[in-house]
């Protein structure tokens, strides 16, 4: 049985297109209508967040061939920068005030989440 390659298409990335079609609004609809840009931001990342849209724009985007995964990559690893940032940041302040226990505990907390990262993307990866 023929069946289109858009039907195929929206079958398989409908929750994406939803989510991403929402978050469109949702800073359409703010920014018409005169409201805070960083509320209308913060609802829409955090619509995002929650509906998945962005990690489906991601596999979207990684489809493409040749650029897309060089793309998606480019998108994901400065995430992972950012959580061992806010480690350093938060170890510094935290030994500057004595805290010698607190710091290795934090460390180690994100060491763990980054791990779970990786983790997650060769899960991902697998399955996907």
């Amino acid at each position: 049985m023929y069946i289109p390659s858009f039907a195929v298409f929206w079958a398989t990335y409908r929750r994406t297109m939803i989510g991403l079609a929402i978050v469109l609004l949702i800073i359409i609809i703010g920014l018409v209508a005169g409201f805070d840009a960083s509320i209308v931001a913060a609802i829409a990342t955090l619509v995002g967040i929650f509906t998945q849209a962005f990690a489906g724009f991601l596999g979207l985007l990684a489809l493409i061939p040749w650029l897309g995964p060089l793309l998606a990559k480019a998108l994901a690893i400065p995430l992972v920068w950012l959580v061992n940032g806010a480690g350093y940041f938060l170890s510094i302040v935290l030994a500057g005030r004595g805290h010698g226990s607190s710091v290795v505990q934090s460390r180690i907390l994100t060491a763990v989440l980054i791990i779970g990262i990786i983790i997650g993307f060769i899960i991902g990866k697998l399955i996907g």
